[in-house]
């Protein structure tokens, strides 16, 4: 009585979609731990590449191993079916008496497609069975050059769908709504060159949980337990927290000119006028002026110029700013290369009309300030590797005086042998994440003693020195 109760909170004739238990997406990762059994003590799964195709989404899974990696290339469908395309593994793990190149890889296409599970399924009731007879090319590199190889796999790979005992107790927690995936690969690999064999023989059992994924994976005699799972950017299970930052603050100087929307919005100068003019500076020092022209010959005409937008180590600001349009048959250019200093109150911009040159003021309110705040918006794990370092990543604001800038913190955390936490964050704009504007590095036991002891600005291109920098305050919680 107390089994059948304990039995599957899915029960037989309840149909079910494989994508609400096997969720897949760009990044998602989930770290196991060996929990009976033999073999490697940990697996790691990580979905690496996403590529949109006519057919449906496909999803390259990499399974790293000491004794060579494993790939699958997951689809799931238009018609929401879930399949297997390919798998990509170390060509000596499948044919016996190659001669060794642990660099040669199988990259075994599937066509057809092998069918795990239809869109919708009735667990229980779902078992498929798809024949395998196909040819794949590799490359083998021996001691007499490289031997292309083409090798003929055939056999079976069948799937089913059961019930599964619930809950399913893991290292990363207990898991009520879970249901039983089954693979059996039977293949056979052979090639001419060499006149190799080999088979794969294979029994795999997985668990799998609503919104999670595999929660347990039996492979041979193995049993593995998930331990910790980045899924759709949301961390489950087994991640130790530590002390964080969840507020930043320090002083520049000399002071800091910002530009970015605080031009006004109107200006002329003989026959051109601008209109609607908005000027945004990034705070990586990217500047662009929009406007509207009207023009004798023509009204109501888009204009778009960019270029640098500095902040200088003595105090000033530099406008560097070209572009061009159209009015009608006629190309107008626009030039602005300008100094500024913090009582600037407009800039001079170009523009040239044929032999005609004119020059439109326009209108700034500069914010000057040396005031630096970053809020996050709280630190959660994007990585599921396991080990002493962690990836951390957090959205939050970045200010300089008045103006805003959205941001991305990424942060690796390393435990120490000696019990210190190291806590290393650079800080993005989140249209561009490969330009660091703060780099901030930390250490601490807990929150209590959270130290920065390196801070590193580049603002608006201006790379701050350390003298410049002062005031240096972090909001810190501890779990």
């Amino acid at each position: 009585m107390i089994a059948c109760l304990a039995y599957a909170t899915r029960a037989s004739g309840q149909p079910i979609n494989p994508a609400d238990y096997l969720p897949l997406g760009q990044g998602f990762q989930w770290q196991y731990e060996r929990i009976a059994g033999s073999g490697p003590s940990d697996l790691h799964l990580e979905v690496t590449d996403v590529t949109v195709a006519e057919s449906g989404t496909r999803y390259f899974i990499e399974v790293p191993s000491n004794a060579g990696n494993l790939g699958l290339r997951l689809e799931y469908a238009t018609d929401g079916s879930l399949r297997l395309r390919a798998v990509q593994a170390d060509l000596n793990e499948l044919l016996d008496d190659l001669p060794l190149d642990p660099s040669a890889t199988a990259d075994v296409q599937f066509m057809p497609p092998v069918l795990l599970g239809a869109a919708s399924l009735v667990l229980g009731n779902a078992v498929v069975q798809t024949p395998v007879d196909t040819v794949f090319d590799a490359d083998l590199q021996t001691n007499i050059g490289q031997v292309d190889l083409d090798v003929h796999s055939t056999g079976t790979i069948t799937a089913s769908w059961d019930p599964a005992s619930s809950p399913t107790g893991v290292p990363a927690g207990s898991f009520a709504d879970v249901v039983m995936l089954s693979l059996d690969v039977s293949l056979t690999f052979s090639e001419n060159t060499f006149d190799t064999e080999g088979t794969v023989n294979e029994h795999i059992v997985g668990v799998l949980a609503r919104g999670v994924g595999f929660v347990q994976l039996q492979v041979g005699d193995a049993t593995y337990g998930l331990v910790r799972a980045i899924v759709n950017g949301v961390p489950i299970g087994d991640f130790p927290q530590y002390e964080d930052i969840v507020g930043l603050a320090f002083t520049v100087v000399p002071s800091l000119i910002s530009l970015n929307g605080r031009a006004l919005g109107e200006a002329s100068s003989g026959n051109v006028a601008l209109h609607d003019i908005r000027l945004s500076q990034t705070v990586y020092g990217k500047g662009q002026l929009d406007a509207v022209l009207d023009h004798p010959s023509a009204t109501g005409v888009p204009v778009s110029i960019d270029g640098p937008i500095k902040s200088k180590k003595d105090g000033t600001g530099h406008v560097k700013l070209e572009g061009k349009t159209k009015v009608g048959d006629q190309k107008i250019t626009f030039n602005a290369k300008q100094p500024l200093d913090p009582t600037s109150t407009s800039f001079d911009l170009t523009a040239k009309v044929g032999k005609t040159k004119v020059v439109i003021p326009i209108g700034i309110v500069p914010v000057v300030s040396g005031d630096v705040r970053v809020s996050f918006d709280g630190f959660v794990d994007e990585s599921a590797d396991p080990g002493s370092t962690r990836k951390l990543v957090s959205n939050g604001r970045l200010r300089i005086g008045e103006v805003e800038y959205a941001i991305v913190a990424k942060e690796k955390l390393t435990v120490k042998k000696d019990g210190t936490h190291k806590h290393v964050y650079n800080i993005k704009p989140v249209e561009k994440d490969d330009k660091t504007v703060v780099h901030v590095e930390a250490t601490a036991t807990s929150a209590a003693d959270f130290s920065i002891f390196k801070l590193k600005p580049t603002l608006y291109k201006r790379e701050v020195k350390k003298k410049d920098v002062s005031g240096i305050v972090a909001d810190v919680v501890q779990p």
